[in-house]
């Protein structure tokens, strides 16, 4: 009961698990996972909440996998559990795509969480990390030069995944299902030094043990939770130096130490669950000291961008062919181009006050006005005598890279008179009847996905 107890403290004191619930939990068959849904299956009586046990064959360990994959099935029949199980050939896909066999087997694992939990409508995921992977995480990530952020261990309750298991010790784990005598499968490969956490955990934590600390976990936990509390503190302090759309605001962080600006840079890397060390920090450091508009692969997903204002994180995708086409805009009209909404109107006062999203332009009734994305080449007049190419006036300007080639220009006889929201042009007579010009008022708005 002590054990449970402190399950309990863990629930209440990390908010894991609520009424109504629905929870998808990874299940191997060794002792932490039938731990944590023997602990689960305790906890229905005190809340509410719905589990599905998820079960994945890695195909690597022959007889043991099918023997781990029955075991299972037969638990959760046994508990009255649903159980899904999937067959992974984790070898042949880090083969393909030049992975380590624990970061196939991890994605693999959670990819197929996902699609169970959207299966049956979960909310929350549950995994079987215990307090001694925790540790192992802290000197795994610590021998890999891993930041502050980095140096968390695997967090307790990190968005839908929660990992109420995480502050019980393996030993205690063993010792509860052995004295209960429930049973459980053992993964021998755990017993092997071939990947780097089980030599951390089968060689250098008993020999600090041995050597000069009995208490040595005991110790490295207490510092992890300090390190929690560090950084929480300092997110505290640091989260008004990120905007609304989670991009730190470069004028604001001059006045920062260096060592906050490395926690900030943390905390911005944290919001997409991306990796933190010192080398990626030290690297974006100095990408905030460079000009111009910058960008840096954080991994195969992300990369962070700097531009002349801020710094932020964006999704790395293929790059589209920028649209090319030429739209026609009849006086008067309204039309759709791109995530742009254009509005061309006649307009009789001449007084009439323009906005930094209008253009006033002298035009003729039913003539046409031309709008699209810049092209090389393109030039703009300053003056009668005098242009410059719109490349120029976009670094002039600050413009961000990005927003460069998704910036409509608007041309009337042939000739580019506004770079929206950039530039207004030097417009020369026009060689006709000047007695029959108009006054078209221009507008622009932003109507992202309207069409």
């Amino acid at each position: 009961m002590q054990l449970f107890r402190e399950i309990l403290k863990i629930n209440k004191k990390y908010n894991l698990i609520e009424n109504n619930d629905i929870i998808v939990v990874g299940f191997s068959g060794g002792p932490d996972s039938v731990f944590l849904v023997e602990m689960l299956k305790k906890l229905q009586g005190s809340f509410i909440f719905k589990i599905y046990l998820v079960h994945i064959n890695h195909l690597l360990r022959g007889e043991d996998a099918d023997s781990d994959e029955n075991f299972s099935l037969e638990y959760a029949n046994k508990n009255n559990l649903e159980i899904f199980i999937k067959r992974v050939p984790v070898k042949e896909i880090a083969k393909e795509v030049g992975k380590t066999l624990e970061e196939v087997g991890r994605e693999e694992r959670y990819k197929f969480f996902s699609e169970i939990y959207r299966k049956v409508g979960a909310n929350k995921i549950a995994t079987a990390h215990n307090k001694d992977d925790q540790i192992e995480t802290f000197l795994f990530r610590l021998i890999r030069g891993a930041s502050l952020q980095g140096l968390e261990g695997i967090k307790i309750k990190n968005k839908n995944i929660i990992r109420p298991i995480s502050e019980i010790y393996k030993k205690d784990i063993l010792k509860y299902l052995n004295k209960n005598e429930i049973q459980y499968k053992i993964d021998k490969t755990n017993f092997e030094n071939e990947f780097t956490r089980n030599s951390i955990r089968l060689d250098l934590i008993p020999f600090i043990e041995e050597r000069y600390n009995i208490k040595f976990k005991d110790k490295v936990f207490s510092l992890i939770e300090e390190i929690r509390e560090n950084n929480q503190n300092n997110f505290l302090n640091l989260i008004d130096y990120i905007d609304s759309k989670n991009r730190i605001i470069l004028e604001k962080i001059k006045i920062l130490s260096n060592f906050d600006r490395k926690n900030l840079l943390g905390l911005l890397l944290n919001k997409k669950n991306i990796e933190v060390n010192r080398n990626k920090i030290a690297e974006i450091n100095s990408l905030i000291k460079s000009n111009g508009t910058k960008k840096i692969d954080l991994n195969k997903i992300y990369r962070i961008v700097k531009d002349y204002t801020h710094l932020y994180i964006e999704e790395k995708k293929e790059d589209s062919t920028i649209d090319r086409k030429v739209f026609q805009l009849k006086i008067p009209s309204e039309q759709i181009f791109d995530s742009f909404k254009i509005s061309v109107n006649i307009v009789e006062n001449l007084d009439i006050p323009k906005e930094k999203n209008q253009y006033l332009l002298d035009a003729l009734y039913n003539d046409i006005i031309e709008v699209r994305y810049r092209k090389d080449g393109d030039r703009i007049f300053l003056d009668e005598k005098h242009s410059k190419k719109i490349k120029e006036v976009f670094i002039d300007q600050k413009v961000p890279r990005n927003l460069r080639d998704r910036t409509p220009i608007f041309l009337y006889n042939n000739k580019i008179f506004w770079i929206y929201n950039v530039k207004k042009a030097y417009i020369p007579k026009i060689n006709k009847n000047e007695s029959k010009l108009i006054k078209v008022l221009i507008t622009v708005k932003e109507v992202i996905n309207e069409r």
